[in-house]
């Protein structure tokens, strides 16, 4: 939200909404950028027009510290992973995530091979950006 992106975070129900400050966060950069961010538990909606689909899962924080319980929550929002139908509603989007990523439960093995998706690029870039930073910390020029 930081850039002027228009932020669709897409969530099963508000359970799943990230901490309080983070979103107050992402409001305030998408306010300050003019940007925007809206939450939205229609996947339909949130993946329609969208241009960048980045996957990252976490917990409902209710259930936090109690997996079992939160076990069932997952089992019942599975339909939430990424697969080609839901890409197949957006903007030619392309495809990311931090990596590691459990396949066939965040995306589908087809969305993870297929061309738009840039994760393993994503992972590329990251090594270099961490040596470059480690050279800093380290005092050497770069």
């Amino acid at each position: 939200t930081r850039f002027g992106m228009d932020v669709t975070l897409l969530c099963p129900e508000e359970a799943y909404l990230l901490d309080p400050q983070f979103m107050a966060a992402g409001e305030a950069n998408a306010a300050t950028s003019g940007g925007s961010l809206q939450v939205s538990h229609d996947i339909e909606q949130a993946y329609s027009g969208a241009d960048v689909v980045y996957a990252k899962s976490w917990g409902a924080l209710p259930f936090y510290g109690r997996p079992d319980e939160e076990w069932n929550l997952r089992q019942h929002y599975r339909h939430f992973m990424v697969d080609e139908p839901k890409m197949g509603l957006t903007n030619q989007a392309l495809f990311s995530h931090c990596l590691p990523l459990r396949r066939n439960i965040k995306a589908s093995d087809a969305v993870m091979d297929a061309d738009y998706c840039v994760a393993l690029d994503e992972a590329e870039n990251r090594l270099h950006v961490q040596k470059a930073l480690m050279m800093t910390l380290l005092g050497a020029s770069l």
